[in-house]
C-alpha cells in the first residue's frame, strides 16, 4: 500500500489537471452575422473560422467570400437552419422587418442578438463589447475597442486645426439626393472635427431638395455612395448653382461602417477637408 500511494496520487493530479484543462477551453460558436460592421468585428477579435455565414453585401475581410451569404432583408429560414448557427449577431433594424425569422429559430435554442447601431464614435465600443460578450470573447472585446478609440482620437489630435468649412455629405444621388443629419455617424464625425454639416439641422438620413442644398452653400460637396471622382464632380456640376463646389469622394465602407476600420474613414474625410 505504502509503494501505491504515490501512483494513485499522480493519477489524481493528472486527472484534476486534465479536468481542469476542459472546463477552461471555451466551445467555438457558429457565428451568422447579418451586418457588414458587425462581420469586421467578428474578424478583428480573431472569431474568423467561428463565422459560418454573412450578408450578400460583406465584401471584407476577402475571407468572407468562402463562406455561406444570406439576404439580410430578406431571410430563409430553411436556409439558416441548414447552417446550424449557434448565435446570430444581427441589426437593431431587424427587429421590425426580420424578427418572425428570428424568433422562429430563436425557438429552437439560437442565440439572437440584436446589435445597438452606433451613432457616435465614442459609441463604437459599446458595439463591440455588445458583440464580445454575445459570443464569450470579452477580452478581445475590450482589446478592439481600446485600440479602434486610441486610433481615432489620434486622427482627432492630428487634424485639430482643419478651418471651419460647410460640408455637404450625399450617401445617395438617385432616385433623390439623401444626406446625413443629426444622430448619425457621418454628423458626428464632422462635429468631432470641427466642421459644419450644413444639414445637421434634420434628423437621420432624409432625401432634402437639390434646391435646399444650393441655399445652404457648401464649401464642399462629399459623395459616399460609392462613386468615383470623376464621375462624382461631373455630376454635380451638371446641377444648377453647383457648378463651381468642390467635390470629393471618400470610401463608403470606411465612413458609414462602425468598426475597426473608421479611423481610415476618419483620417479620409480630415483630409478632403484639409486639401
Amino acid at each position: 500500500m505504502i509503494k501505491e500511494m504515490p501512483m494513485k496520487k499522480s493519477v489524481i493530479l493528472l486527472s484534476l489537471f486534465l479536468l481542469g484543462g476542459c472546463q477552461a477551453e471555451q466551445p467555438e460558436e457558429r457565428i451568422i452575422s447579418l451586418m457588414p460592421s458587425n462581420t469586421e468585428i467578428l474578424y478583428e477579435m480573431g472569431l474568423g473560422k467561428e463565422v459560418v455565414g454573412v450578408t450578400t453585401n460583406d465584401d471584407f475581410p476577402k475571407d468572407v467570400k468562402t463562406k455561406e451569404q444570406f439576404d439580410s432583408f430578406n431571410l430563409n429560414k430553411e436556409q439558416l437552419l441548414r447552417a446550424k448557427p449557434s448565435v446570430i449577431v444581427t441589426h437593431e433594424s431587424a427587429r421590425a422587418s426580420q424578427q418572425k425569422v428570428l424568433d422562429s429559430l430563436k425557438d429552437k435554442g439560437v442565440k439572437i442578438v440584436y446589435i445597438k447601431e452606433a451613432k457616435k464614435l465614442d459609441e463604437i465600443d459599446d458595439t463591440v463589447m455588445q458583440i464580445a460578450e454575445a459570443v464569450g470573447h470579452e477580452k478581445e472585446g475590450e482589446k478592439l475597442a481600446d485600440r479602434i478609440e486610441q486610433e481615432t482620437a489620434a486622427v482627432l489630435k492630428k487634424y485639430d486645426h482643419l478651418p471651419d468649412k460647410k460640408v455637404f455629405i450625399e450617401v445617395s444621388s438617385e432616385p433623390d439626393i439623401y444626406t446625413a443629419g443629426q444622430h448619425t455617424m457621418l454628423d458626428d464625425m464632422l462635429t468631432q472635427l470641427k466642421v459644419t454639416n450644413t444639414f445637421h439641422d434634420i434628423e437621420g438620413w432624409q432625401p432634402v431638395a437639390l434646391e435646399t442644398v444650393v441655399r445652404r452653400k457648401p464649401d464642399i460637396m462629399l459623395s459616399v455612395t460609392g462613386a468615383k471622382a470623376e464621375d462624382y464632380a461631373r455630376l454635380v456640376k451638371e446641377r444648377p448653382g453647383l457648378k463651381s463646389v468642390k467635390t470629393d469622394t471618400l470610401n463608403d465602407d470606411w465612413m458609414t461602417r462602425p468598426g475597426p476600420r473608421i479611423a481610415k474613414g476618419l483620417e479620409e474625410l480630415a483630409q478632403a477637408l484639409e486639401d
